[in-house]
């Protein structure tokens, strides 16, 4: 199964999940990360195949690149996916069981079939640059809430857009 394949099933089974089961059970507190350690906002991930495959959300994401939690609603409101990770582990909450993985890596390595730039993130969230393998990232909007990534290389490209609330 290809990198696309798996972002479109994950992306699927996501979907579908809001459909059988509602929300998923937050496990984290939010009061554990402070508010300067807490975006949230609108995301859209677009992956350069034939034909195009696109994903967008709603998101929150608190915490670091040492631990925290990402999640993914739908515009109704219901929780599509949780990501949630600390040093020694990261977790994948949707419904049922909880998946459990070595590291964020791991993780999103599962869930799309490639490593996103989740740790890049938080230092472009911060106005920083960061190195992620393959990926560049436009900081020039982010005084105005907007964020663009992009993945050019080793895998099929991609265009990650993030739109901050304020």
């Amino acid at each position: 199964m290809n990198v696309v394949q798996r972002l479109c099933a994950w992306l699927a089974a996501s979907l579908a999940i809001i459909f059988i089961a509602g929300c998923a059970t937050p496990i984290r507190d939010r009061a554990e990360f402070p508010p300067e350690r807490s975006w949230q906002g609108r995301l859209s991930l677009k992956v350069q195949t034939t034909p195009v495959q696109s994903f967008a959300a709603s998101f929150e994401l608190l915490g670091d690149a040492q631990a925290g939690v990402l999640s993914f609603t739908s515009p109704l409101g219901n929780t599509l996916a949780r990501l949630q990770w600390d040093a020694r582990s990261a977790q994948l909450v949707t419904t049922g069981a909880p998946q459990n993985f070595e590291s964020l890596d791991a993780l999103t390595r599962h869930a799309t079939g490639a490593e996103l730039p989740v740790v890049a993130l938080f230092a472009w969230l911060q106005g920083e640059p960061a190195n992620a393998a393959g990926w560049e990232a436009d900081l020039s909007a982010l005084p105005e809430g907007r964020l663009n990534a992009r993945r050019l290389a080793p895998e099929v490209p991609a265009e990650l857009k993030i739109i901050l609330d304020k």
